[in-house]
């Protein structure tokens, strides 16, 4: 039996039935079919394959050359309609997008609508009464300005 593999010689079997395989793997197959039937088989089965096979018609390969260039002609200037089609729905976006009314939201958060005339100076919600202000001022500060109100307001002794 030759060196070679039944498993390389099942490989090279189409390239060896249609002689395009170099020579030294010719001579190698061919030795190696001397001995091996189950590969010598396999051999003759892509001969009758191959000696099956049709003829192609003459100018085939002419034919479906001069149709891949006429479709590559046809091919070259989609661009343009996708181009526009692009643009189009970029401006309909846009268009879209800026007639919604809802975007636009307000600075106020929605729970200071709710709030009732009566309790504005009771709240404790940090939006009422200057309660952001006074939250950073330091114990010294409420200080002078709780004596500054005193001064100033109504019973004050000013």
């Amino acid at each position: 039996m030759s060196n070679m593999k039944c498993e390389t010689v099942r490989e090279w079997v189409p390239d060896y039935v249609s002689g395009r395989l170099a020579r030294l793997d010719d001579t190698s197959v061919r030795s190696h079919l001397k001995a091996c039937d189950e590969c010598r088989a396999e051999v003759e089965l892509a001969r009758l394959i191959f000696e099956s096979r049709v003829d192609v018609p003459d100018g085939l390969a002419n034919r479906v050359r001069d149709a891949v260039r006429y479709d590559r002609r046809s091919v070259s200037r989609p661009w343009w309609g996708i181009t526009a089609a692009a643009v189009a729905a970029l401006a309909l976006g846009i268009g879209f997008s800026s007639d919604r009314p809802e975007q636009s939201e307000s600075a106020i958060p929605g729970y200071a609508y709710e709030l009732d005339d009566e309790n504005l100076w009771l709240s404790d919600d940090g939006l009422i009464a200057g309660a952001p202000a006074l939250d950073a001022l330091s114990d010294e500060a409420l200080l002078q300005f709780l004596d500054e109100l005193d001064v100033g307001g109504a019973g004050g002794s000013a």
